[in-house]
Protein backbone atom coordinates (compact mmCIF):
# COMPACT_ATOMS: atom_id res chain seq x y z
CA UNK A 1 0.00 0.00 0.00
CA UNK A 2 0.88 3.51 -0.69
CA UNK A 3 2.88 5.31 1.85
CA UNK A 4 1.58 9.20 2.49
CA UNK A 5 4.16 12.21 1.57
CA UNK A 6 5.39 14.28 4.27
CA UNK A 7 4.77 18.41 3.40
CA UNK A 8 7.49 20.61 4.12
CA UNK A 9 6.92 24.35 3.48
CA UNK A 10 9.62 25.46 1.66
CA UNK A 11 12.12 27.40 3.58
CA UNK A 12 12.01 30.42 1.36
CA UNK A 13 8.56 31.20 1.03
CA UNK A 14 7.63 34.88 -0.22
CA UNK A 15 6.91 36.72 2.92
CA UNK A 16 3.01 37.27 2.44
CA UNK A 17 1.57 40.91 2.06
CA UNK A 18 0.48 41.12 5.70
CA UNK A 19 3.90 39.91 7.27
CA UNK A 20 5.53 42.93 4.96
CA UNK A 21 3.48 45.26 6.41
CA UNK A 22 4.30 44.45 9.88
CA UNK A 23 7.99 44.91 9.36
CA UNK A 24 7.54 47.66 7.16
CA UNK A 25 7.27 50.44 9.97
CA UNK A 26 11.26 49.18 11.59
CA UNK A 27 12.49 48.96 8.47
CA UNK A 28 11.64 52.14 6.79
CA UNK A 29 11.14 54.49 10.27
CA UNK A 30 12.69 57.11 8.67
CA UNK A 31 11.12 56.96 5.28
CA UNK A 32 7.52 57.38 6.88
CA UNK A 33 8.69 60.17 9.52
CA UNK A 34 9.87 62.15 6.66
CA UNK A 35 6.41 61.38 4.44
CA UNK A 36 4.88 62.05 7.19
CA UNK A 37 6.61 65.56 8.00
CA UNK A 38 5.62 66.46 4.56
CA UNK A 39 2.21 65.55 4.41
CA UNK A 40 1.75 68.01 7.50
CA UNK A 41 3.69 70.66 5.56
CA UNK A 42 1.28 70.20 2.39
CA UNK A 43 -1.79 70.30 5.23
CA UNK A 44 -0.31 73.40 6.88
CA UNK A 45 0.00 74.94 3.42
CA UNK A 46 -3.20 74.50 1.94
CA UNK A 47 -1.48 72.33 -0.63
CA UNK A 48 -3.88 69.47 0.38
CA UNK A 49 -7.28 71.68 0.45
CA UNK A 50 -6.47 72.71 -2.93
CA UNK A 51 -5.79 69.23 -4.57
CA UNK A 52 -8.83 68.04 -2.78
CA UNK A 53 -11.21 70.42 -4.29
CA UNK A 54 -9.34 70.02 -7.76
CA UNK A 55 -10.05 66.35 -7.89
CA UNK A 56 -13.36 66.79 -6.38
CA UNK A 57 -14.23 69.10 -9.40
CA UNK A 58 -12.99 66.76 -11.78
CA UNK A 59 -14.20 67.48 -15.54
CA UNK A 60 -15.73 70.99 -14.75
CA UNK A 61 -11.91 72.17 -14.01
CA UNK A 62 -10.29 70.59 -16.83
CA UNK A 63 -13.24 71.95 -18.99
CA UNK A 64 -12.37 75.45 -17.55
CA UNK A 65 -8.94 75.16 -18.11
CA UNK A 66 -9.12 73.70 -21.70
CA UNK A 67 -11.74 76.63 -22.40
CA UNK A 68 -9.82 79.18 -21.50
CA UNK A 69 -6.58 77.83 -22.88
CA UNK A 70 -7.83 77.67 -26.15
CA UNK A 71 -7.33 80.94 -27.12
CA UNK A 72 -5.04 82.67 -29.63
CA UNK A 73 -3.60 85.07 -26.82
CA UNK A 74 -2.66 82.10 -24.73
CA UNK A 75 -1.39 79.92 -27.22
CA UNK A 76 0.77 82.80 -28.57
CA UNK A 77 1.67 83.74 -24.80
CA UNK A 78 2.76 79.45 -24.48
CA UNK A 79 4.54 79.83 -27.73
CA UNK A 80 6.47 82.99 -26.37
CA UNK A 81 7.38 81.87 -23.22
CA UNK A 82 8.82 78.12 -24.69
CA UNK A 83 10.79 80.51 -27.27
CA UNK A 84 12.19 82.78 -24.52
CA UNK A 85 13.04 79.80 -22.07
CA UNK A 86 15.25 78.69 -25.39
CA UNK A 87 16.49 81.96 -25.97
CA UNK A 88 17.89 82.68 -22.35
CA UNK A 89 18.99 78.95 -21.95
CA UNK A 90 21.20 79.36 -24.56
CA UNK A 91 23.14 82.60 -23.66
CA UNK A 92 25.89 81.29 -21.07
CA UNK A 93 25.70 82.12 -17.46
CA UNK A 94 28.49 84.56 -17.20
CA UNK A 95 27.59 86.79 -20.26
CA UNK A 96 24.33 87.06 -18.70
CA UNK A 97 25.67 88.18 -15.48
CA UNK A 98 28.30 90.50 -16.79
CA UNK A 99 25.47 91.72 -18.71
CA UNK A 100 22.87 92.45 -15.83
CA UNK A 101 26.40 93.49 -13.55
CA UNK A 102 27.15 96.01 -16.49
CA UNK A 103 23.35 97.51 -16.70
CA UNK A 104 22.90 97.90 -13.36
CA UNK A 105 25.80 99.97 -12.36
CA UNK A 106 25.30 101.82 -15.66
CA UNK A 107 21.80 102.82 -14.27
CA UNK A 108 23.11 103.88 -10.94
CA UNK A 109 25.46 105.75 -12.74
CA UNK A 110 23.31 107.86 -15.00
CA UNK A 111 21.08 108.32 -12.34
CA UNK A 112 23.11 111.45 -10.77
CA UNK A 113 23.86 112.64 -14.23
CA UNK A 114 21.91 114.13 -17.27
CA UNK A 115 21.78 111.63 -20.16
CA UNK A 116 24.99 111.92 -22.50
CA UNK A 117 24.93 113.43 -25.68
CA UNK A 118 25.25 112.12 -28.74
CA UNK A 119 28.89 112.80 -29.33
CA UNK A 120 29.69 111.87 -25.56
CA UNK A 121 27.85 108.40 -27.04
CA UNK A 122 29.89 107.91 -30.37
CA UNK A 123 32.58 108.74 -28.23
CA UNK A 124 32.01 105.68 -26.12
CA UNK A 125 32.03 103.40 -29.43
CA UNK A 126 36.18 104.26 -29.68
CA UNK A 127 36.95 101.18 -27.81
CA UNK A 128 36.65 97.54 -29.12
CA UNK A 129 33.69 96.63 -26.10
CA UNK A 130 31.54 99.46 -27.32
CA UNK A 131 31.26 98.24 -30.84
CA UNK A 132 31.25 95.04 -29.90
CA UNK A 133 27.87 96.01 -27.83
CA UNK A 134 26.64 98.25 -30.70
CA UNK A 135 26.91 95.79 -33.41
CA UNK A 136 24.69 92.92 -31.53
CA UNK A 137 22.30 95.75 -30.28
CA UNK A 138 21.97 96.80 -34.33
CA UNK A 139 21.41 92.75 -34.68
CA UNK A 140 18.44 92.88 -32.46
CA UNK A 141 16.77 95.96 -34.44
CA UNK A 142 17.55 94.46 -37.89
CA UNK A 143 15.70 90.92 -36.97
CA UNK A 144 13.29 92.91 -34.49
CA UNK A 145 12.80 94.87 -37.74
CA UNK A 146 12.30 91.50 -40.17
CA UNK A 147 9.90 89.66 -37.76
CA UNK A 148 7.78 93.30 -38.05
Amino acid sequence: MAQPIVFHPPANAVPTNSERLEKAPAEHAEALLSAYELLQLLHDRGVLNLLRGAVAAGDGLVGTVTTAVDTPETIGAIRNFILLSKFFASIPPNVLKSLLDTVSAGANREKAHRAPGLLSLLWRLRNEDGRRAASVAIDLFEGLGKGL
